[in-house]
């Protein structure tokens, strides 16, 4: 037995190696083309997503009351009329994307918009244009969908205190360091909004199987079939034979986003696509891709797309079972003919090779079983000790070059990933890097995995600014409930300068109802949150009495510490202020007009 599996393991660690030399990134033959716009990319991206994604703004009638408006917005605008009324099923980025499609709404119907329904937390955002100021409306959603808009945005946070760099990572994610012109261009615009927001909150949350009929429609919400948040509404519409989904897409689902976010399970994501199987709709309205008719089509298109997740899962389990490492993993699944030729099955947003080191790290965490990675060298010494084996600054920069003229990008960028770690200011060492981290997003087919490498190489050419983290706004903390961020203040504890200080702070909002208190106890480089001061059992050392919109300036990096307690016709404490600002100094405070960057000159990584 031992033979048996030692030969599976060379087997597929083989598999593994056939599959790294033929990629594009090491060597492969890549068609390139140029877009309209000047932006330099693999021909396969844009000829693939052609055949999937609306490119051209269509109102489409699926039946008598049932429209898909798509290609208006980043997403698409289903549409049922009721008796009275009409039902929308998401409504966009911002404002301005709800006001194109009540635009086109209003040529279709001149009945009022009286119920929304969100299909997931990212298109929330254009819904008060689509109420035209009514009062007595629905909102219905998944029960998470307003505590998820609280807490990240609709990010998705695994942790919310980390919610500032997913938003930051997000931007590398989503083009927003990219010019609309040059070989850098993107193929589409950014999906993030950019505008201004009109989120109406959930007024109807459902649970699961929930039936309900509105306006003389009858609809059944399903809530337990996640796809890339969890807060997704599948809705089914029995007498229409319809549904509506965010879980057939117009490209593989994404199954990791390197941004981060919560673990994306492809088990509840199959379960939904073969709920809508069992379903057996003749209508189908997607979030993103073209609404589908007939009910053979719309099997064959959810049979398609839940044996692609399928395939990835199942075969990630059995190759992990069979020794493969995470690395290697990225080399080793990848999608069989028939499943990587259905067309919604592109790899044009994410990249199997992103995918299953995510199910490995969910199952098993980060040690891959190789004993020598479980204390490994600190990656700046590791930097200096590979550049001085390969002869110095030089010979490396030397390889680099033979690298990228084998189009062997990807070693050709891990390599100047040691140079910049020693070197991150010698302008020469970041250009070879920007160059190097060019071609992979050249080549790619992901749009995700383009920004990133774009984004990144025009900031070591100091072209554009990048910052670590994104701090939240104002209205984003006046949201939350009163005490949440000063509860996140916990992880900006300096424990350098805390280390003796035993003491705990309390701050009473004085512009909210009934003047909450809420402390943190800093005690010895750690700060405790203490939700009800009044039952702790330490004594108030410091009371702080200031509007929760004064703090929310303070956290959001709008003023600082000196800014917040110096205010004496709203600010008051019951000690020295002087003692004040000493203690709130321990904590870290950002600055959103001076943010930390990343790959800028002057500032390492």
């Amino acid at each position: 037995m031992k033979k048996i599996i030692t030969l599976a393991v060379a087997s597929v660690l083989m598999c593994g190696t056939l599959q790294a030399q033929e990629s594009r990134y090491m060597g492969g033959e890549v068609e390139m083309t140029t877009l309209p716009n000047g932006g330099v990319l693999n021909k396969n991206a844009p000829e693939s997503l052609a055949k999937t994604w609306t490119h051209e703004s269509k109102v489409v009638q699926l039946a008598e009351g049932i429209w898909s408006l798509e290609g208006f917005a980043h997403v698409n605008c289903a549409v049922i009329e009721g008796e009275n009324s009409l039902i929308i099923y998401d409504t966009g980025n911002d404002i301005e994307d709800g006001k194109k499609f009540l635009n086109e709404i209003k040529k279709i119907s001149n009945k009022p918009v009286k119920t929304i329904i969100y299909s997931h937390a990212h298109y929330v955002w254009g819904s008060s244009p689509l109420l035209e100021g009514q009062m007595v409306y629905n909102v219905i959603g998944h029960p998470n969908l307003n505590k998820n808009i609280k807490e990240s945005g609709g990010m998705g946070a695994s942790i919310p205190e980390l919610s500032p760099l997913l938003t930051g990572r997000a931007y590398e994610q989503f083009d927003i360091y990219t010019p609309s012109e040059g070989e850098d261009a993107p193929l589409a615009s950014s999906p993030i909004g950019k505008g201004e927001k009109g989120f109406a909150p959930v007024t109807k949350p459902v649970e699961d199987g929930e039936i309900v009929t509105i306006d003389g429609v009858k609809m059944q919400f399903f809530t337990e079939f996640s796809s890339d948040t969890d807060d997704c509404l599948l809705v089914y519409f029995p007498e229409k034979e319809l549904v509506l989904n965010n879980l057939y897409w117009p490209v593989y689902s994404n199954q990791y986003t390197l941004r981060g976010s919560l673990y994306r399970d492809p088990i509840p994501w199959m379960n939904g696509l073969k709920k809508i199987r069992d379903l057996n709709p003749k209508y189908m309205i997607n979030t993103h891709t073209t609404a589908i008719s007939g009910k053979e089509k719309v099997m064959e298109a959810v049979t398609n797309y839940h044996d692609g997740l399928a395939y990835l899962y199942d075969q990630t389990l059995r190759q992990i079972l069979l020794g493969a490492s995470p690395n290697e993993l990225s080399h080793i699944v990848q999608l069989p003919k028939h499943l990587a030729e259905w067309p919604n099955n592109q790899l044009t947003y994410g990249e199997m090779s992103q995918y299953p080191k995510n199910i490995y790290n969910y199952a098993l965490g980060w040690y891959d079983g190789n004993a020598t990675n479980i204390n490994k060298v600190e990656p700046s010494i590791e930097a200096r000790k590979m550049v001085l084996g390969f002869g110095g600054k030089n010979k490396m920069m030397e390889q680099v070059e033979i690298a990228l003229d084998n189009k062997e990008y990807a070693w050709a960028t891990q390599l100047t990933d040691y140079l910049y770690k020693v070197y991150p200011n010698d302008q020469k060492v970041r250009q070879q890097k920007a160059d190097a981290l060019r071609k992979m997003g050249q080549v790619t087919e992901s749009s995700i995995s383009r920004s990133w490498y774009l984004s990144q190489a025009r900031a070591l050419e100091n072209k554009v600014m990048i910052p670590h983290i994104i701090l939240p706004e104002v209205a984003q903390i006046m949201d939350s409930e009163p005490g949440t961020f000063v509860n996140m203040m916990r992880v900006r504890i300096n424990p350098e300068k805390s280390i003796d200080t035993n003491k705990l702070i309390v701050f009473e909002f004085t512009d909210v109802e009934n003047r909450p208190q809420f402390g943190l106890h800093i005690r010895n480089g750690i700060a405790e949150f203490v939700e009800n001061p009044s039952t702790y059992y330490k004594e108030k050392d410091v009371v702080i009495k200031v509007p929760r919109e004064l703090f929310a300036n303070y956290y959001a990096g709008k003023i600082n510490v000196e800014k917040l307690l110096f205010n004496s016709n709203k600010v008051s404490m019951n000690i020295n202020q002087t003692e004040v600002q000493w203690l709130l100094e321990q904590f870290d405070w950002f600055d959103a007009k001076a943010p930390i960057l990343k790959y800028n000159k002057g500032v390492s990584k």
